[in-house]
């Protein structure tokens, strides 16, 4: 394979991933893998910004709202008024939330384990400098083609959400 297919592939195997995870949660805790993600955020960051948890979860500030909107139904976070800004919301984890958070925290370590499985150290430590070049790659590229870019063109970025 001289030219592999990177965006493609990194594309499948995000969506294989995600759809798992998302089958796994689901199945076991009634969350998605957007909202574990969020739970995990939130736990490490209480009382934290709605625009951190955003930022840190590649979201736009409309997918996170529907996020904890969601995770408010299910009684896992909630928003409380910021006391340095009234505008701005504080997220904190409710015990519900924090009780999911606490049952999952080996589930990472394990996943991660399962998917390595067979491989060398080697080999795992080449994935680790390849998935974070690429991640530097694409942040260099996109800050390169933000200075490139012509006047808005009322484009819409693809929206994550959960």
């Amino acid at each position: 394979m001289s030219n592999p297919r990177i965006f493609h592939l990194l594309h499948l195997s995000h969506k294989a991933l995600f759809r798992a995870a998302d089958k796994s949660l689901v199945s076991r805790f009634g969350i998605t893998a957007a909202q574990h993600g969020a739970l995990m955020y939130v736990g490490e960051n209480e009382g934290s910004l709605m625009s951190g948890m955003a930022r840190a979860l590649g979201l736009r500030a409309a997918a996170a709202s529907t996020l904890v909107d969601r995770m408010e139904k299910k009684d896992l976070m909630e928003r409380r008024a910021d006391p340095q800004d009234g505008r701005a919301f504080a997220l904190h984890l409710k015990p519900q939330g924090r009780g999911i958070l606490n049952e999952t925290r080996s589930l990472i370590p394990q996943l991660n384990e399962a998917l390595l499985e067979g491989y060398t150290t080697t080999e795992r430590q080449l994935f680790s400098v390849f998935f974070k070049n690429i991640i530097e790659r694409a942040n260099e590229f996109e800050a390169f083609a933000r200075t490139q870019a012509p006047a808005d063109n009322g484009a819409d970025p693809i929206e994550l959400a959960d």
